[in-house]
């Protein structure tokens, strides 16, 4: 009797020990990869810098589909739209299949540095 209990005890203490079956993996999920980029261009009028972060969602074509500001830095956030919508995607997969996903992209704009050194008369 003392054996049986014993082993009840262990088997209640231990659940875990034991080979679980049935377990169920996690879904597989790759998010859109960027195949292609273009370089924002630095607008000829600014004279500071800023930071512009955009949410891409891209089809499961791979072909964009939309662009959503989240920040916006003024006098930037044109010049990086205009450059995310010439790049490349790879569409993002579930399971295996091609499915809509969004990523998110940040651009940073900071000023050229121009190096200029005046002339003698």
């Amino acid at each position: 009797m003392r054996t049986r209990i014993m082993l009840l005890a262990f088997l209640m203490i231990f659940p875990a020990s034991r080979p679980a079956t049935g377990e169920e993996k996690a879904p597989a999920f790759e998010p859109p990869r960027v195949i292609s980029t273009v370089e924002a261009a630095y607008p000829a009028t600014s004279i500071q810098g800023g930071t512009v972060v955009l949410e891409v969602t891209v089809a499961p074509t791979g072909a964009l589909a939309d662009i959503r500001v989240t920040q916006d830095a003024k006098g930037f956030t044109q010049q990086a739209v205009e450059a995310v919508k010439k790049w490349k995607f790879a569409a993002a997969k579930f399971e295996g299949r091609a499915v809509a996903a969004s990523i998110p992209v940040a651009f940073s704009f900071s000023q050229p540095i121009v190096w200029w050194t005046p002339q003698k008369p």
